[in-house]
């Protein structure tokens, strides 16, 4: 075969292992994952809503259950443990689910309060029992009045005693499992029957949850002078909202609150249920009120959220007037919520015939449902296809009848990209493609040996799977264009999965043009690094599709306005990346002169006060410490920039030890070098070839003859001074580095290009949007800020003030402008017109660390290269 034709079937294959489904609980829950819900404002299948409802509420789309011994006991697909909930509920009640740490991670404090009672009551019961000895149960009582702060030691040794009965030492030993540091759960009744002490007061957790949201609804820790919630309080909300969650989905929400409503069916689009909702609308507003039942009660209320949108002189009851009636039928088909399946499952059957369903269909949907639960209850985790395709085929009846209902080639499309999962699958392309082109850059071999061949092989795989990695995600964005309808730059989480995307393709674009294996690194390292952090942290970046904000729904300017100022943060990206690659090789050249270890750790001096002047001011702020306006947010972010810029001065030194330690490894003065080596890495004509050919046939050429172009610069090559060691690696950096410093500028140009464009657009959009063009928001002032950052370094190089290592530098340095521009106004200052952007947390500790780190770096390289330029010797 042609190696083309191997390519494309490498290509191929690699794409089709990447792709493969994982495999499911069983044929039937795949079946009913297929089965249309509406779910927070969005129509999707039960696939989808199970995966986003067991991944909030346990923290991963699939369960596993475990004994205290930590052993697998079974594993639960998000369909299967959202039917078995309903079945089996008096046995999930008992299995640690609900999540309790924040972003993934236990957190010890939150459950040592929830389990403190039953730790005491348990230790209490030992102690207080006439067998047990007197040293025993002083030891108990003495555990039991610090149940709060007892670790899974502690009750380890408990349940060691000789006092203990078989059934109390497992108790203890199910206790100490749930303390561990590694669990990260609690069961539904550890919650609901924990009895918890705040302020010296005993409270059930839903007390202290209902006081914790209560505290947080007023935005009492929003108005300035007063405390924000306690991490604590943090971890209560989060645990408390899991609970509800899984109360819900369990309980089929029979609280009725509408936000955790699963709704299962459209509501009917007849003449009967206009008529039947204008009665319920007119008894709603009489003292008959009162006795409104379930599906009257919910009919009125559906009336009553259709004519708030209504001015006065618009609105009326069904039957009063057509108009309203036909804008009332046309918001009922589009827009109108469906009817959850607490009213399809537990409402008075006759009522909802009443109500305009279809007898025969709700009969068979209902049957069809309650045999699907007692086959689940007769054999858990192995419902039978049958029982879920009479389910799905009576929903689809029934809601066919009733309403528009969602097409079988609709559900089965989100279905399929669920179980694909593109965009967590790129992650694995992208990382074969960087490891092996790094190898492949590493790699120096002379043309037609086996060592090149094996460089050629490299080479073509790292590309491949750079395409692999595109084809993932452009895949995917198809499909989730295809199921949201919106450009996929609509939240942080689609946003950085499109630079990943971007930026892949900008490299791949650069390195089929240039072929310097430069690009095609960065790019496959950068979009690595995009597509785990999207992958890494479902908390902060939601992969969830939702409804839009009003101000979004323009799918037009979404499209040309968002995905081109975003596209820029991919060329910037890319820019960075190439900047990281030329910082490494500074960091480890081999300059003029070795520099002494100790010369290197003279940013200290200022790096050292600096970090611990701006950690304190940090914390301090966030704290509440000291005066008022330490508490602000311009002295936090101030405190941040001095402890970033301390931390960068105060590690740098670490990386300038380690790069001139490299530099010493892989160099020696003495290293013996061919002539013809030292020419072919340089890549230039070799001098005496020249003059040899000048020469040619042996006579000596007359010394009155003119000499050519070609034998003047041969003669130049030869009286050129012969290069040391030293000066020829030296050589050899520069003719690596240079090229970066080009692909560097184009990927600037590119990037700049398109802020501009994309800032123009905004501005456009913004008008159409908000009556004005420019306001200083926030998020537009930080996309001019960018936009001015960049074009700094592209004049600079443009007007020759602006060396190599001055470019490289620029390209990381920059960065730092996208970096606020896109992650600093959405997660640290978070005001203004794009509030629909912004969130919480983000880990801004976490990102300051790696900023601090990732600029240590390039001043590390800096300040080594600066050292090593001055002419005082220097001895190892």
């Amino acid at each position: 075969m042609r190696r083309n034709e191997w390519l494309t079937l490498g290509l191929l294959a690699l794409v089709a292992t990447l792709g493969a489904a994982p495999a499911d609980s069983g044929q039937s829950y795949q079946t009913l994952g297929d089965m249309a819900t509406q779910h927070r404002g969005r129509l999707k299948p039960l696939d989808t809503l199970a995966r986003e409802e067991i991944k909030q509420i346990y923290g991963r789309e699939t369960i596993t259950l475990k004994d205290a011994q930590g052993k697998t006991l079974s594993t639960w697909k998000p369909v299967a443990a959202l039917i078995d909930w309903q079945a089996r509920p008096s046995f999930w009640d008992e299995q640690d689910i609900i999540l309790l740490g924040g972003y993934g991670e236990p957190y010890q404090p939150l459950k040592q309060a929830v389990l403190a009672g039953a730790i005491q009551s348990q230790l209490a019961d030992i102690a207080n029992r006439s067998t047990t000895p007197a040293a025993d149960a002083k030891t108990l009582r003495q555990l039991a009045d610090r149940a709060g702060t007892l670790e899974t030691g502690d009750l380890i040794d408990a349940s060691n005693l000789s006092s203990a009965t078989a059934e109390e030492k497992a108790n203890l030993n199910r206790l100490a499992a749930k303390l561990n540091l590694t669990h990260k759960w609690l069961s539904p009744s550890d919650l609901e029957s924990a009895e918890v002490t705040v302020d010296d007061r005993k409270l059930s957790f839903f007390d202290w949850f209902g006081e914790v949201v209560g505290k947080r609804g007023s935005g009492e820790e929003m108005s300035a002078g007063t405390p924000k919630l306690s991490t604590l309080e943090k971890r209560v909300m989060e645990a408390g909202r899991r609970l509800v969650t899984y109360q819900a989905v369990r309980d089929r929400n029979e609280r009725g609150l509408e936000s955790m409503d699963i709704n299962l069916m459209p509501r009917p689009v007849n003449s009967q249920y206009l008529a039947y909702t204008a009665e319920a609308f007119k008894k709603a507003r009489t003292s008959e009120g009162r006795d409104l039942n379930p599906v009257e009660l919910d009919a009125a209320l559906t009336l009553r959220d259709h004519m708030k949108n209504l001015q006065a002189k618009d609105q009326a009851l069904p039957g009063e007037d057509k108009e309203f009636d036909e804008r009332f039928t046309s918001w009922l088909r589009h827009s109108a919520s469906w009817v959850p399946i607490r009213l399809l499952i537990d409402g008075d059957e006759a009522e909802l015939v009443k109500a305009g369903y279809d007898q025969a269909k709700l009969k068979a949907f209902r049957d069809a449902y309650h045999a699907a639960l007692n086959s689940e209850r007769q054999a858990p985790g192995q419902g039978p296809e049958k029982q879920a395709l009479a389910l799905v085929s009576a929903a689809r009846d029934l809601g066919q009848s009733a309403g528009d209902y969602p097409s079988v080639a609709a559900l089965k499309r989100e279905v399929h990209f669920n179980h694909l999962a593109p965009f967590y699958k790129a992650p694995m392309a992208y990382g074969l493609a960087f490891a092996l082109l790094l190898i492949s850059v590493g790699i120096s071999a002379s043309p037609g040996s086996a060592v090149s061949a094996v460089d050629r092989a490299l080479y073509s795989l790292g590309m491949l799977a750079i395409v692999a990695g595109i084809a993932l995600e452009s895949y995917g964005f198809y499909l989730r264009v295809r199921i949201s309808g919106w450009a996929p730059v609509t939240n942080m989480y689609e946003t950085v999965i499109w630079v990943a995307l971007i930026t892949a393709i900008i490299g791949l674009v650069l390195e089929l043009v240039y072929r310097k294996k430069y690009a095609a690194v960065a790019a496959s390292g950068m979009a690595l690094l995009g597509t785990l952090l999207a992958a890494g942290f479902p908390s902060i970046m939601d992969p969830n599709i939702k409804e839009l904000t009003p101000v979004l729904r323009s799918n037009y300017w979404l499209s040309i306005h968002v995905l081109t100022e975003v596209s820029s943060y991919a060329a910037f990206a890319l820019a960075m990346g190439l900047g990281l690659i030329g910082t490494l090789y500074y960091l480890t050249a081999t300059y003029r002169r070795s520099v002494g270890y100790h010369e290197l750790l003279a940013p200290l001096v200022a790096g050292l006060p600096l970090t611990g002047l701006g950690l304190v001011g940090y914390y301090a702020s966030k704290q509440g410490l000291g005066p008022a306006w330490m508490a602000s947010q311009p002295f936090s972010l101030a405190a941040a920039a001095v402890f970033i810029a301390g931390g960068t001065m105060a590690l740098s030194p670490i990386s300038a030890i380690l790069g001139e330690f490299i530099s010493r490894l892989t160099f020696r003065d003495d290293a013996a070098l061919d002539e013809a080596a030292i020419a072919d890495s340089l890549a230039r004509p070799r001098a005496d070839a020249m003059l040899a050919g000048a020469s040619a046939g042996g006579t000596a050429t007359a010394t009155l003859t003119r000499p050519t172009i070609d034998e003047i610069k041969a003669r130049a090559a030869a009286s050129r001074p012969k290069l040391d060691a030293r000066g020829m690696a030296m050589q050899a950096t520069a003719s690596k580095v240079k090229p970066l410093a080009n692909f560097i500028y184009r990927a600037m140009q590119v990037g700049v290009l398109l802020i501009a464009a994309g800032t123009i657009l905004g501005g456009v959009w913004a008008d159409y949007s908000w009556g004005r063009f420019w306001g200083w928001d926030p998020k537009e002032v930080w996309a001019l800020i960018t936009l001015l950052v960049y074009l700094v370094p592209l004049h600079g190089r443009f007007a020759g003030l602006l060396n190599t290592f001055g470019m490289i530098a620029a390209s990381v340095a920059c960065f730092l402008s996208v970096v606020m521009a896109w992650y600093g106004v959405n997660f640290v200052l978070g005001v203004g017109l794009h509030s629909y952007g912004f969130s919480e947390g983000g880990g801004q500790e976490g990102m300051a660390l790696v900023i601090t780190a990732v600029l240590s770096l390039v001043f590390g390289a800096y300040w080594r290269r600066r050292r090593a330029s001055t002419s005082t010797a220097v001895t190892a």
